[in-house]
């Protein structure tokens, strides 16, 4: 499967915006001093501080985080106009690389284009503090993550959003972001990311069905399969796909329904990956053998698999037929 970004960088660029935006949530700065008395009966106390003042039947605060959950909620439902009116008329955004979109329309036809190439976008917002800098004027800083259902990691970044009060509403007026690198072990297995998917191979009474997905923050493949034979679940089985920092190399931990277990260095090739096992079966004899992943090269939709050099305690076992599986999901 291909990837939705041609680099991480330009995934960074292409969300920044998308970042920016939950800078939605404030608390509001301390309770206004309380006025002395004169000792008059009939004397009324001064009003509050603007800054202290409700705002459309609100506290200051509950009517910023109301906005914060505005915001998410549609985000997250793919809503650009809702959205882009979180923001005053004229405000803008100006993203890691310095390039400033303004104005509202300006910033809806940035997130409907988002949201149209990358449907499904999450988002979750942390706000770190709030500043009051005048009582309609406060500033928010904070730190973002977006998840989308594309084969990429999240992308982080820390946000500064100027929000003000304008007709009993806070709105933002302008937010600067710059990215955060978040620690992902995505970019080591990228190369095996168009595998994820289901895939099924069937022949001679055998049918085996995998499905591969990504977890942990796509820093780590998932695959599962199972072996039907004559109709009959002979094994199932789990495997987690990593990157192992100190052999340098993609490594990966194998289980099966039967007890026994693995573990496999895998090393790329002109033609696909060549897979060096090592284990263990359920009553403790020791297991080597060595894999072949065959792709066809601009096929995303068919992969070879074979074993060979199979051995198990000191029995030698002859080599498997290639097993030719086809993606049936995922693509």
């Amino acid at each position: 499967m291909g990837r939705p970004f041609s680099t991480t960088r330009i995934a960074a660029r292409r969300l920044a915006l998308a970042l920016v935006v939950i800078l939605t949530a404030a608390a509001m700065a301390n309770a206004a001093e309380k006025s002395k008395r004169s000792g008059k009966a009939d004397k009324k106390l001064p009003p509050p501080p603007a800054a202290e003042k409700k705002s459309d039947g609100q506290p200051v605060e509950a009517a910023i985080r109301a906005t914060a959950d505005a915001f998410v909620k549609a985000f997250d439902a793919g809503d650009a106009k809702a959205v882009a009116a979180l923001w005053t008329p004229e405000g803008s955004v100006v993203d890691d690389d310095g390039q400033v979109i303004k104005g509202r329309k300006a910033i809806k036809d940035r997130y409907a284009a988002m949201f149209k190439k990358y449907p499904g976008a999450r988002i979750e917002v942390a706000v770190k503090s709030v500043e009051v800098a005048s009582p309609d004027t406060a500033i928010e800083d904070g730190l973002a993550r977006v998840i989308t259902k594309e084969g990429t990691p999240p992308v982080a970044s820390r946000y500064t959003a100027v929000h003000v009060l304008k007709d009993g509403k806070w709105l933002m007026a302008g937010v600067r972001e710059s990215d955060i690198a978040l620690p992902s072990s995505y970019g080591r297995l990228r190369d095996l990311g168009w595998l994820v998917g289901d895939w099924e191979a069937d022949a001679n009474g055998t049918r085996v069905h995998t499905s591969i997905r990504w977890m942990a923050d796509r820093s780590f493949l998932e695959r599962r399969y199972t072996v039907v034979r004559d109709g009959i679940t002979s094994s199932t089985g789990l495997q987690i796909i990593g990157w192992d920092p100190q052999a340098e190399q993609v490594r990966s931990w194998s289980f099966d329904s039967t007890g026994g277990h693995g573990t496999a260095l895998w090393m790329p090739t002109p033609d696909g990956w060549r897979i060096e096992s090592t284990g263990m079966m359920a009553d403790g004899a020791p297991t080597s053998s060595q894999e072949s992943l065959i792709r066809v090269a601009g096929e995303d939709d068919v992969v070879g698999w074979r074993s060979t050099g199979r051995r198990v305690g000191g029995t030698q076992l002859p080599d498997t037929r290639e097993v030719v599986l086809k993606r049936v999901s995922g693509k």
